[in-house]
């Protein structure tokens, strides 16, 4: 009999945690995204004409086209996170959502105001609230042909490296912009791990829809399109971009526990970076952080590649964004993920695969 009731408030207990989970989750009410063109879709139809612009309906965040079908994708076939949201609901909880992100933008220049942009936004919208981070693509991939340069635009940019974003000045911006929204009462701030995106070279030889009897390689020698990596997809370009964009990264996971360690109402800690002091801030009530490595250790396919510019996400690789951003990803021999090795050049390619089940957790 004792034993029965053990059980018995063993799977009570588990039952209420997980509505606690769910009615958390189920409670979000705003959503907002500081990110750069793949938060904005930029062409994600992935079909000619190109349109060669942003498509937010095929956005993987904000994207809201379901109509009634609140437990299907709209037109465009991307079932948005906000969409799985209202899935969750079964009705139409988002208003317009403003998408904050920019074609173009980078950690280093932009964060900062997009996170006051959001501020703003969130402020006047009821609790609870989301703000997703997604950001670092750019810092990587606006740098130079050349590694070494006699001088770079910005002393924020390394000569030795294609004059990408320092991890001092990238670090420093990415705790600005922290500093702003947790300030945020109620409101889940949300960072992603960038995508690896040296695993471009892995689609040299996939058509491109820009230029016909084409391919990718082609289109990117042709188009400067990351062209510090894809120029010519060497191993030097494809490790020197992984290490940079796994450093953005590391930097990413560890400045988010730290921020989420703090308590209600406690204060950031006060570090200089970049010649810059930063921190001393005040975290709002009922305000958390979560990270997720989800869309790093993704390794994603051709399909989910544009084939506009062989570099943004297709309709299936904002779906699947939307996806591991919500539930998170769980490895296995039907869904490999990034197996590393410590090797830049395998790493940077996600060439050797993890089978083994192990799971990187979303925002939910």
């Amino acid at each position: 009999m004792r034993k029965n009731l053990f059980v018995f408030l063993f799977v009570c207990t588990i039952l209420f945690a997980l509505s606690v989970k769910t009615n958390a989750q189920l409670n979000i009410q705003a959503i907002d995204v500081a990110g750069d063109s793949i938060s904005k879709g930029f062409n994600a139809s992935s079909s000619a004409p190109c349109a060669n612009a942003d498509q937010e309906q095929y956005n993987w965040i904000t994207s809201d086209t379901n109509g009634t079908a609140f437990c299907s994708a709209g037109s465009e076939n991307v079932f948005s996170l906000v969409e799985r949201l209202e899935c969750d609901y079964n009705t139409n909880i988002f208003a317009a959502t403003p998408n904050h992100a920019a074609s173009g933008a980078r950690m280093l220049s932009d964060f900062l105001n997009q996170a006051n942009n959001i501020k703003t936004y969130l402020n006047a919208q009821p609790a609870q609230r989301m703000a997703a981070v997604f950001l670092g693509h750019n810092d990587n991939c606006s740098g130079t042909l050349t590694k070494i340069n006699a001088a770079c635009s910005s002393s924020d940019l390394d000569p030795n490296n294609y004059c990408r974003t320092k991890t001092d000045s990238f670090e420093r911006e990415f705790r600005k912009g922290l500093e702003v929204l947790m300030t945020i009462p109620n409101t889940r701030i949300a960072v992603a791990a960038p995508v690896r995106v040296s695993q471009l070279c892995n689609f040299q030889n996939k058509p491109n829809c820009q230029v016909s009897g084409t391919n990718c390689q082609f289109l990117w020698s042709n188009a400067n399109i990351c062209a510090s990596l894809t120029r010519d997809c060497s191993p030097t370009r494809i490790a020197d971009t992984y290490t940079t964009i796994k450093a953005y990264r590391d930097i990413l996971k560890r400045v988010a526990a730290e921020y989420a360690a703090i308590s209600d109402g406690g204060s950031s800690r006060v570090v200089v970076l970049g010649g810059e002091m930063v921190g001393g801030g005040i975290k709002a009530v009922g305000t958390s952080f979560i990270y997720s490595d989800a869309a790093w250790q993704y390794r994603f396919n051709a399909d989910q590649l544009s084939c506009c510019d062989c570099f943004h996400p297709s309709a299936l690789g904002q779906d699947k964004l939307a996806q591991i951003m919500k539930n998170g990803l769980t490895c296995s021999p039907i869904q490999p993920c990034c197996h590393d090795t410590g090797d830049p050049l395998t790493d940077g390619k996600c060439a050797r695969r993890e089978l083994k089940r192990i799971s990187y957790n979303g925002f939910f």
